[in-house]
């Protein structure tokens, strides 16, 4: 469940509630306000999911030269 629920998705949620609620909840907010909000939020989503790709491809090498050690010990004669 924590995979699910990050902080990325959890200020996103609080962000499409404060826009799409604002009237509803009298909290006089300008559009220029929620515009700005809007894409301050949207830009940290971004940037935080290009820090996720960059470690997932980062454990991908990883695990790739790790498997290349494997083969080359795989594939030494064996000595008697």
């Amino acid at each position: 469940m924590e995979k699910f629920v990050s902080r990325k998705l959890i200020l996103t949620l609080v962000v499409v509630l404060l826009v799409a609620g604002s009237d509803m909840l009298g909290l006089d907010l300008s559009d220029e306000t929620l515009s700005s909000l809007t894409t301050m939020v949207l830009s940290f989503v971004g940037a935080q999911g290009l820090v996720d790709v960059s470690e997932v491809i980062q454990s991908g090498r990883k695990v790739a030269a790790a498997i290349e050690d494997v083969k080359e010990v795989a594939d030494e004669p064996e000595e008697s």
